[in-house]
């Protein structure tokens, strides 16, 4: 088909003919077959999707200077920072990690229908790593239906939707590892009883859906 294209004059028209009318007479899949690509995974990502916001922000790139109105202090360059979020509530409050949104400026959440609002931290609990943040859509938002963690099993399905490296509503698959995890990261920063999975999770995605 690539050397038709490349045919000059009248064969180049039908050449573009043909491909229109084997588009036209390709046979539209069975209803069945349909139902059966309909699966528990496709379908568990198109109820909650639209609960699975992203958050953007700035805040000043880290500095060494011990001093806070130095000149070096005062021009440190904005970066920056994404994440995601759920929606827990249908008035706006919305559900994410504390460090998605700790000492940032400027916070906008992006809904999955395409539409934008500044939003602002309502309440954070550092510890656990969480925090919510509000906005005022002026509209009932829909909002997930939260679970428990209390009756995992080891080799569960698990997906995950998040704004992974920018990209919005990015899903992926996997399984529960392991439970009962315990990270440190730092003498301040202690991570406990977390929940290990093989799932691709990426910068952007903390605060996510899984």
């Amino acid at each position: 088909m690539p050397l038709l294209l490349k045919r000059r004059g009248p064969e180049r028209v039908w050449s573009f003919a043909l491909i229109g009318l084997t588009v036209l007479m390709w046979p539209a899949p069975h209803p069945a077959c349909a139902s059966s690509r309909r699966t528990p995974v496709v379908e568990a990502v198109q109820k909650v999707q639209p609960c699975v916001v992203s958050i953007s922000s700035e805040k000043k790139a880290s500095s060494s200077s011990r001093w806070p109105f130095t000149a070096e202090e005062n021009q440190r360059p904005r970066v920056s920072g994404m994440g995601t979020g759920v929606i827990v509530d249908g008035h706006g409050y919305i559900l994410t990690n504390h460090h998605v949104v700790d000492k940032v400026q400027g916070i906008e959440v992006h809904l999955a229908d395409g539409t934008s609002y500044p939003g602002h931290v309502v309440q954070h609990d550092e510890a656990m790593d969480l925090a919510m943040v509000k906005i005022d859509a002026n509209r009932v938002l829909p909002a997930i239906t939260l679970g428990s963690s209390a009756d995992l099993l080891v080799g569960e399905d698990v997906i995950t939707i998040g704004n992974a490296f920018g990209y919005e509503n990015t899903v992926s698959v996997g399984i529960v590892s392991a439970l009962n995890r315990n990270v440190t990261l730092s003498d301040e920063q202690v991570y406990r009883n977390l929940i290990q999975t093989d799932a691709c999770i990426n910068p952007g995605n903390s605060g996510g859906r899984w």
